[in-house]
Parts: structure tokens; C-alpha cells; sequence
């Protein structure tokens, strides 16, 4: 079994695909001499499954069941990699993210996760009404479980000390996009959740992040359960939802 390092595997003339796994792992641990067999066994499942770009787009579903099963630092280095692709506001680059595995902190925001889905969609609250009742039982279970995931990606946001506003989405939102496609090239589920939102700051002191940073979203990541698998998707039509120079006047 051969260890080598970045440079010593373009010396060698190692294949492309094993160059490419040298180097996501390279861009996560440096300089460090890694394992490069087993880098290669992991990339050469995600070439085994590759998806193209619009297969990706038409199939992406939420996922909220995960196996229990350990994710390669080096994938979650890749994922938040691609997610760094995204444009922002002037090319500003504000966001951050954190990886989050401690147990203790999980089950903590994880109390405060499931407080706020009781408020927003508890037994007679407007939410409850207005969501599906499959959609429903995946978020509950999720809100019930979202401490088990393996890992948390809490997408953030710095900003000058002003207040929360949409616009700042633009510049964060296109990153965990980029994220959640990504995902899907590793075998890995993920949804958007903001309910901890309801508890900002107790979830910024949990993870001690400072004042003039947000989260924006908080990411459980794994790869996915048996029970759940990606697209297609029901979607409304395009001509449902789009109009043409006037609100209302339909776009043809």
C-alpha cells in the first residue's frame, strides 16, 4: 500500500482521478501524508455514480432520514469547497462554516430545534395546517431526530453589525446550494433548516460564535437512509408561477 503526498503523485504520474483525490485531501490536512488508496476507493464511487448537472437540478429532494454512519472529513472539506464557488455580493466571500460533531452540542441545539418546530408546527398551529402530511412526517421526524445525524454544517454569514435583512441571503443562500448539489456526487443527503433561528443566541453562545457573524443555516448531513432516495419531484408549472413585465399578466 502506497502513501505519497500531492506533489510526489504528479511526480509518479499517478492517474487524474487519484490526483484529484490527493488533492481535496491536500486542500483539508496540508501537507499531512494520507492514506492515498483509500482517498482513491472513495472518489472512484463518486465517479461510478456521476451525475450531470441537470439530472442533479431535476432530482434534488430534501433529506431528513440519514444513516448512522461516519462521513470522511475530507468529503465535508470538498462539500464546503464547492460551496465557496457560489458568487457573492462583490465577490466579498462573507460566509463561514461550521462542522459540528460534538454529541453534547448536538443534543443541546437539538432541544432548542425541536422547541421551535413545536411553535411554529405543533398540533394546531398554522405550520401543521399548511404543510403535507408526507412533508410533515419527514420534518418531524427530523425535529424529533436531528441530533443523530452524523454531522452538522452551520452555514454563516459575517456582516458589519447592521441588522438581518433578505438581502444579505444573496451572498450565503447560492453557497448552501452549491452544498446540498454537491452532496448528491458523494452518495449524501442534506436539507435547509433555519427554525433554530428562534433561538439565535442561545445557539451562537453554544458555539461561540461571535457578534457580528449569523447563522443562516443549519445543514444535517449523512448519507442517506433506505427509505429515502433522490427525485424526481412534484413541482408546480412554470406558467403557475411566472409572469411577464406586470404581477399577474402570465408569462408565455
Amino acid at each position: 500500500m502506497a502513501f505519497y503526498t500531492d506533489a510526489e503523485a504528479l511526480n509518479n504520474n499517478c492517474g487524474s482521478s487519484q490526483v484529484i483525490s490527493l488533492l481535496i485531501a491536500s486542500f483539508c490536512l496540508g501537507d499531512t501524508i494520507y492514506n492515498a488508496m483509500q482517498e482513491q476507493n472513495i472518489l472512484d464511487k463518486i465517479m461510478q455514480n456521476h451525475l450531470d448537472l441537470l439530472e442533479a437540478l431535476y432530482s434534488q429532494r430534501a433529506i431528513r432520514y440519514f444513516k448512522d454512519q461516519d462521513i470522511p472529513n475530507e468529503i465535508i472539506c470538498r462539500l464546503i469547497e464547492i460551496a465557496t464557488k457560489a458568487p457573492s455580493g462583490g465577490n466579498s466571500q462573507p460566509w463561514r462554516f461550521l462542522v459540528i460533531k460534538n454529541q453534547d452540542v448536538k443534543n443541546e441545539i437539538g432541544k432548542l430545534y425541536l422547541q421551535s418546530w413545536n411553535q411554529a408546527y405543533g398540533s394546531g398551529s398554522n405550520g401543521e395546517r399548511n404543510l403535507e402530511q408526507k412533508v410533515m412526517t419527514s420534518a418531524s421526524y427530523l425535529a424529533e431526530n436531528i441530533a443523530k445525524a452524523p454531522v452538522w454544517v452551520m452555514a454563516c454569514l459575517n456582516h458589519d453589525g447592521s441588522d438581518s435583512h433578505m438581502g444579505r441571503g444573496a451572498s450565503i443562500y447560492p453557497a448552501v446550494q452549491n452544498f446540498l448539489l454537491g452532496c448528491m456526487e458523494f452518495g449524501l443527503g442534506s436539507v435547509i433548516t433555519t427554525l433554530h433561528k428562534r433561538y439565535e443566541k442561545e445557539v451562537k453562545e453554544l458555539l461561540n460564535i461571535p457578534d457580528n457573524t449569523e447563522t443562516a443555516a443549519l445543514l444535517p448531513l449523512g448519507y442517506l437512509d433506505e427509505k429515502v432516495n433522490y427525485g424526481p419531484t412534484k413541482r408546480e408549472p412554470v406558467n403557475q408561477i411566472t409572469y411577464q413585465d406586470s404581477w399577474g399578466n402570465p408569462f408565455k
